[in-house]
């Protein structure tokens, strides 16, 4: 019997902690390592000041995982988009996809960082680790 996977997707308000730019690349290379060792998977956008991911592997995993994130001082305003229990991890092989947001249009935009919901952020995220919408950094 499989372990059971859980995915989670959230959004926060990206809080700069200097008077530069987010370093969403120590982000990153941070998450990528941790995540690796917890057997998470994921991707990560930074679009307009605000922080959408998807998370996805052990429940208790993913719990404290987002009490981490919850207190973190880059993330303000955690909100919870969705959590369901699923088959398969679909970024499997990403410990962290930091996703390209650039080139998304005004309609993507807004869903990663207004009125999607879980699915359709995950769609979206998804679609830009995989180069449809977009590129991985």
């Amino acid at each position: 019997m499989t372990s059971p996977i859980e995915r989670i997707v959230y959004r926060s308000d990206a809080v700069a902690l200097t008077d530069g730019p987010v370093d969403v690349s120590r982000i990153v290379s941070t998450s990528v390592r941790n995540n690796a060792k917890r057997r998470l998977t994921g991707a990560l956008a930074l679009q307009g000041g605000v922080f959408v991911q998807v998370l996805e592997g052990d429940p208790d995993a993913l719990t404290a995982l987002m009490e981490t994130i919850e207190t973190d001082e880059r993330h303000r305003n955690v909100r919870v988009l969705a959590r369901w229990p699923v088959q398969a991890q679909l970024f499997l092989g990403w410990a962290m996809a930091m996703v390209d947001t650039r080139a998304l249009s005004p309609h993507h935009s807004k869903l990663l960082t207004q009125t999607g919901s879980g699915a359709q952020v995950t769609g979206v995220l998804i679609d830009l680790a995989s180069a449809r919408l977009g590129s991985v950094i």
